[in-house]
C-alpha cells in the first residue's frame, strides 16, 4: 500500500501547487440572485455573459458569482426552462464587484401556476438542474416527492425512470437502477457514503429514512472522476435542507386507514424553521423534523413447493405439500431531522455544517400456522388440481414405503424488534478565490440494527398424525386441507415444543475526510476548470449475536403448555378474504407472546437450554471487520463552441480486514471438544486492492434546446461486508420455509465495470423535457447470489444455505425514455393537464463459472433485473388545485439462483427444469396505483388527500413460474387525509 499512499500524497501537494498566489489586475467580478415572479430564488438557471461566453449556473439560493471578467460592456443573459428569458446589460470595472439581481417572468397568463403550484415548481427546478448537469442525472426536488404519497425515500426514488423497487410490508425498501441489484448502486447525503443500517449489506435500506428529510434526491446514473466510484449502477444523493434569503416556517400533518383485517390507522406530522441572521444575513439555521406511525395489518401465505410421481401414471408433477398462512400486525415508527447551518464569510466564502438522522423502528409480530402434507403421494385427480397423501393408518400398511409419514400441523410465534439507524454529519468550507476554487470536508456517519436479522420465536406441535389434502385448482393459493375432520386452527391440540430468546446488535462507524482545488483557465479563448481532489474514508463495523434456545425437555419434544394458556387478543377476521376458512373460523386463535415468555420461564423443568446451538449462532454471527479507501482524482472540463467535455481519472485504493471466529464441534484428536464444548479459534483475514478508473462525458448542443450527451466511465462495486466475512447467520423465519442461512464467503472480489452511454434530449416551452438514451454495462467478476439445501446430518440441516460467488463476467443493457410535459397551450381547462411518464427495457446475460450448480448451461439474466419498467403520471394543475395520478410497473426479476442442472434435455423439462417448482426465486412483477390531490385554501395553507397501492398488488416470490409461488402478501390500499402549511415568508 505504501505506492498507493505515495501517489495520494503526490495529489495532496498538488492542491497546495495549483492555488493561486496573487489575484490578476484590471479584471472584475459580477454576483447577483435569480428569481421568479413570486420573488422564490431559482436554483440552476443558467447566466451567460454576452459576449464573452462565460457560463455558471445558480446555487441552492438563486446565487451567481462570475470572476476573472475583463473591463467592459455586457449583457447577462439569463435563461430557465419554464420562464422567459432575462437581458439585462452590465458594467464591469477593474477591482470591483458588480451586483446585478435577475427577475424571470412567466411567458403568459396560462403559465401563472408555475410560481404558486409547488409540484410545477419543483418539476421546473428538476429539469434545469438536470439539463445544466454534467453527468446524466434525474432529480426529484421536495415539491415533486410531496405530490404522491411517498411515506420514505425509496417510494420517491422508485419513480425515476429505469429505478425499479424491491418491496417489503408495503413501501418500497432497496432502489435497483438500470436492472443491477441494490448492492451496485450507492447512497450518499450531501455527497457523504451513508453507511447501511442493516449493518451487514452495503445497499442502504431506505424505508429508514422518511421523504420529508430532503430538499431534494439526485439520481445519478453515469460516473465521473470527482465521484465516488462504488456507483456501477447509479448513485442516490440525498440533499439536505439550507437557509434562504427569505425565512421558511412550515407544518404539515396526515391521518390515514388501511381497512385490512380489523383496520389500521397511521398518521405523521412535519416541521420546518429556517431563517438567516444578522444586518447581511450571513449566518443562516434550518432545522426540519418529522415523525410518522404506521400501524398495518399483512395476509401472507408462502407455500412450500416440491416435486413428485403420479403413483398411477408415474408421472412427475409440482404441488405444494406445505404452506405457512401467516398473519402480521405491524407498528412502524419512523422519525428523524436534518439540519443545516452555515455562514457566508463573503462573497464567494463559506463554511457550513449539515446533518441528517433517522430512526426506524420496524416493530411487528407474526403468527403462523403450518399444515403439511404426508410424504407419500396416494392419488392424483384427472386434472392433477387434487392430491391426497398417505396418512397415518396406511403408512403402517406392509406395503406402504419406508420412512412414510402421515400430515401434520405446526404453529409458531415471532415477534421483531429492529431499531434502525442511520446519521450523517458533515462540516466543510468553499473558498472562491478569484480563478480557483478550494473545498475541504470532514464528515462522520453511523448506523445501528438492534435487533434486526434475529426475532425472538416460540413452536408449537400440534396433531403430527392429520390427513391432509392440497387442492391446487387456484395455482396461486394452493389450499391443504383435512380429510378426516381434524381442524388446523383447534388451538388445544397445540403444545410448546422450544422457544429463542434473542439479542442481535449490528453497526458501522464511517470517517471520511475529502478536499478539492479547481482552477479556472482559458485556452485559446476556449474556458475550462481543472480540479484536483483526494477522500479517505474508514469503515469499522461489527456484528454480534447472543442467542438462548431453551427446548422441551420431555422425549415427545413437546411441553404441556397448550396454546390455548396463552392466547391473546389478536383477530384476522377476513384472512386472505376468507379463502382458507375452517368453519366459522377465518383464521386460528392467536397467542401473546408476553404469555408465552411467561410460561417458558416459569416452568425451568419443563425446558433445558440448547448450549450447542447457542453457541454454534452467536459465535458463528460475530464479526469485526474495518475497511480504508484512499481515493484521488483528476478532473478537466472546458468547452469548445457547443461541446462541453469531461474528463478525468479517479484512483482508488482499498485496505480491508476482519476478525471473525472458526468453530469446530469435534475433533478426533481432542476428545474434549464437543457440539456443547465447541473450539472456536479467531480467524483473521485480509485484503486490498487498486484501481485506476477513466470517465470522459460529453454534451453537444444540436440546436437551443436539444442535447446529445455521450459517456464512458468504470466503477467498481464491492462485496457486501456480510457476504465477504466468514459469519454464519440461522434465521428460522426467513422465506422459503423452513428457514435460511447465510453464510459469508472470503473469497469475494469487487466487481468491475465498463459503462457506455448515450443519451438525447429536447426541452419544451414552457415546461417540458423528452429524452432517450442506450446505456451497456460490461461487468467482470460480477458476484452472484447462490442457494441450496443443508444435507442431513450437518447443523442446520434441511434449511436454505446463501452464499455469494464471483462469476466470470455478466452484462447488462438497455433503452430507456422519458417524457414530462405540461399542456398549458391548450384552451380553458384543458391547459391544467399535463404528463408525467417513462419506460426503460434492459436485458442482461450472465457467465457462470464452470462447478456452478451443476455446470449450468443457461444464459440467465442478472440478478434483480426486471426487463421492463416504467411510470407513467398524469398531472392537473389549475388556479387553486392540483393533482397527479401515478401507475408504476416492474417485471419479475431474480431474487437468488436456485436451479441446479443435470442436462440440457432436464433443463426445458415444464416439471423438472427451469420453469419447474426447483428453479431460480423470481420476484412477482409488480404494478401499484397511487393517487394525491392538493387544494390552496389561502395562501400557505393547503388540504391533501391521497391514496396509495389502490390495485391492492401482490408482493412475493415464485420459485420458475408463477404458478409455483413461495410468497404473496397483500396490504389493500391506504387511504390519507392532511393539511400542509407554509409561511408566506417562503
Amino acid at each position: 500500500m505504501r505506492s498507493r499512499a505515495a501517489l495520494l500524497v503526490a495529489l495532496a501537494c498538488s492542491l497546495f501547487l495549483s492555488s493561486p498566489l496573487f489575484a490578476q489586475s484590471g479584471k472584475g467580478i459580477l454576483s447577483g440572485t435569480v428569481k421568479d415572479s413570486g420573488n422564490s430564488p431559482l436554483q440552476s438557471a443558467l447566466v451567460q455573459l454576452l459576449p464573452l461566453g462565460r457560463k455558471v449556473v445558480t446555487d441552492d439560493h438563486g446565487q451567481f458569482r462570475i470572476t476573472d471578467v475583463p473591463v467592459g460592456e455586457y449583457t447577462l443573459s439569463v435563461s430557465y426552462v419554464g420562464l422567459t428569458v432575462s437581458n439585462t446589460p452590465v458594467v464591469v470595472e477593474a477591482g470591483k464587484e458588480s451586483t446585478v439581481n435577475a427577475v424571470l417572468q412567466v411567458a403568459s397568463q396560462n403559465d401563472q401556476v408555475m410560481v404558486t403550484a409547488e409540484r410545477l415548481q419543483g418539476e421546473a427546478e428538476a429539469i434545469n438542474i438536470e439539463r445544466l448537469s454534467d453527468e446524466i442525472v434525474q432529480v426529484l426536488p421536495e415539491r415533486v416527492i410531496n405530490s404522491l404519497p411517498n411515506t420514505n425515500i425509496a417510494d420517491a426514488v422508485g419513480r425515476v425512470p429505469s429505478v425499479s423497487l424491491e418491496r417489503d410490508e408495503g413501501e418500497g425498501k432497496y432502489v435497483q437502477i438500470r436492472g443491477t441489484e441494490p448492492r451496485l448502486s450507492s447512497v450518499t447525503v450531501n455527497g457523504v457514503n451513508l453507511p447501511s443500517p442493516e449493518g451487514v449489506v452495503r445497499n442502504i435500506k431506505l424505508d429508514a429514512v422518511p421523504a420529508d428529510l430532503v430538499e431534494r434526491i439526485e439520481v445519478f446514473k453515469t460516473l465521473s472522476a470527482s465521484q465516488d466510484a462504488d456507483g456501477v449502477g447509479g448513485t442516490v444523493n440525498l440533499v439536505t435542507r439550507t437557509a434562504g434569503e427569505r425565512p421558511i416556517y412550515a407544518l404539515g400533518g396526515t391521518g390515514g386507514y388501511n381497512p385490512i383485517q380489523n383496520g389500521y390507522w397511521r398518521g405523521g406530522f412535519s416541521g420546518v424553521f429556517g431563517q438567516r441572521f444578522g444586518v447581511s444575513k450571513k449566518f443562516g439555521f434550518l432545522l426540519n423534523g418529522t415523525f410518522d406511525k404506521t400501524d398495518r395489518g399483512i395476509d401472507d401465505l408462502e407455500p412450500g413447493q416440491t416435486i413428485g410421481v403420479d403413483p398411477a401414471t408415474n408421472r412427475n408433477i409440482a404441488f405444494a405439500n406445505t404452506e405457512d398462512r401467516r398473519s402480521y400486525e405491524y407498528y412502524r415508527t419512523r422519525y428523524g431531522f436534518s439540519t443545516g447551518i452555515d455562514y457566508n464569510i463573503k462573497p464567494g466564502n463559506s463554511v457550513y455544517a449539515k446533518g441528517l438522522y433517522s430512526d426506524f423502528h420496524d416493530y411487528g409480530e407474526t403468527w403462523v400456522y403450518t399444515p403439511n402434507a404426508g410424504n407419500t403421494i396416494k392419488s392424483v385427480s384427472p386434472d392433477g388440481s387434487q392430491i391426497t397423501f398417505d396418512n397415518a393408518n396406511d403408512c403402517l400398511q406392509p406395503t406402504a414405503p419406508a420412512g412414510c409419514a402421515p400430515g401434520s400441523y405446526n404453529y409458531r410465534h415471532y415477534i421483531r424488534r429492529p431499531d434502525q439507524q442511520v446519521y450523517s454529519f458533515l462540516t466543510g468550507a468553499r473558498h472562491d478565490l478569484s480563478s480557483t476554487l478550494i473545498a475541504y470536508e470532514f464528515s462522520a456517519s453511523r448506523s445501528h440494527n438492534i435487533g434486526g436479522q434475529d426475532f425472538a420465536t416460540t413452536n408449537f406441535n400440534g396433531n403430527q398424525s392429520a390427513d391432509v389434502a392440497v387442492n391446487q385448482k387456484d395455482p396461486f393459493r394452493p389450499k391443504l386441507f383435512a380429510l378426516d375432520n381434524t381442524n388446523l386452527y383447534d388451538p388445544t391440540q397445540y403444545f410448546i415444543t422450544n422457544s429463542s430468546f434473542t439479542n442481535y446488535v449490528a453497526q458501522q462507524l464511517n470517517f471520511q475526510g475529502a478536499a478539492s482545488v479547481a482552477r479556472r483557465y482559458n485556452a485559446h479563448a476556449h474556458l475550462g476548470t481543472f480540479e484536483i481532489g483526494i477522500k479517505i474514508r474508514n469503515s469499522h463495523s461489527t456484528q454480534n449475536e447472543n442467542d438462548e434456545i431453551f427446548r422441551a425437555t420431555d422425549p415427545s419434544g413437546n411441553s404441556n403448555i397448550p396454546l390455548n394458556s396463552v392466547l391473546g387478543t389478536y383477530t384476522n377476521p377476513s384472512y386472505y378474504d376468507n379463502f382458507f376458512r375452517i368453519g366459522s373460523q377465518s383464521y386460528g386463535p392467536a397467542s401473546n407472546y408476553n404469555l408465552v415468555t411467561k410460561a417458558v420461564l416459569g416452568n425451568p423443568a419443563q425446558f433445558a437450554p440448547d448450549i450447542a446451538t447457542d453457541i454454534r449462532r452467536s459465535a458463528g454471527a460475530f464479526f469485526d471487520a474495518n475497511e480504508r479507501i484512499y481515493a484521488g482524482y483528476l478532473q478537466n472540463v472546458i468547452s469548445f463552441g457547443k461541446l462541453r467535455l469531461q474528463t478525468g481519472v479517479r484512483f482508488d485504493a482499498a485496505d480491508t480486514g476482519f476478525l471473525a471466529n472458526t468453530i469446530v464441534t469435534s475433533d478426533p484428536n481432542d476428545p474434549t471438544v464437543t457440539p456443547t464444548n465447541p473450539r472456536i479459534t479467531p480467524n483473521r483475514q485480509s485484503s486490498g486492492y487498486f484501481n485506476a478508473l477513466p470517465s470522459v462525458q460529453a454534451q453537444y448542443q444540436l440546436e437551443k434546446n436539444t442535447n446529445l450527451r455521450a459517456n464512458f466511465s468504470q466503477g467498481i462495486a464491492r462485496p457486501n461486508i456480510g457476504d465477504l466475512v466468514p459469519t454464519t447467520i440461522v434465521d428460522p423465519n426467513a422465506n422459503p420455509a423452513p428457514g435460511v442461512v447465510t453464510e459469508g464467503n472470503p473469497n469475494l472480489k469487487p466487481t468491475k465495470a465498463n459503462n457506455y452511454d448515450i443519451l438525447i434530449e429536447h426541452f419544451f416551452q414552457p415546461l417540458g423535457v423528452l429524452q432517450a438514451g442506450y446505456f451497456y454495462k460490461q461487468l467482470s467478476d460480477p458476484i452472484y447470489p447462490t442457494a441450496s439445501t443443508i444435507p442431513a446430518g450437518q447443523p442446520n440441516a434441511g434449511l436454505r444455505l446463501l452464499q455469494s460467488i464471483n462469476g466470470p463476467s455478466a452484462h447488462i443493457q438497455g433503452f430507456e425514455v422519458s417524457w414530462e410535459q405540461r399542456f398549458s397551450f391548450l384552451p380553458g381547462l384543458l391547459s391544467g393537464f399535463g404528463v408525467s411518464a417513462n419506460y426503460s427495457y434492459t436485458l442482461s446475460g450472465v457467465t457462470f463459472p464452470s462447478t456452478f450448480d451443476g455446470g449450468r448451461i443457461d444464459n440467465a439474466p442478472l440478478a434483480r433485473q426486471a426487463p421492463n419498467t416504467w411510470n407513467a403520471g398524469f398531472t392537473y394543475d389549475k388556479s387553486r388545485f392540483s393533482m397527479r395520478f401515478a401507475a408504476s410497473h416492474n417485471d419479475a426479476n431474480i431474487q437468488f439462483y436456485n436451479y441446479s442442472h443435470v442436462d440440457a434435455a432436464t433443463d426445458k423439462d415444464p416439471i423438472l427444469g427451469l420453469r419447474g417448482p426447483g428453479g431460480d426465486v423470481y420476484f412477482y412483477a409488480h404494478t401499484q396505483f397511487d393517487i394525491q390531490g392538493s387544494y390552496r385554501i389561502q395562501r400557505g395553507l393547503r388540504f391533501e388527500a391521497s391514496g396509495l397501492n389502490l390495485s391492492n398488488e401482490v408482493f412475493g416470490f415464485y420459485q420458475g413460474s408463477t404458478i409455483y409461488p413461495i410468497q404473496r402478501e397483500f396490504y389493500k390500499p391506504t387511504v390519507s387525509f392532511g393539511m400542509r402549511w407554509t409561511s408566506s415568508a417562503e
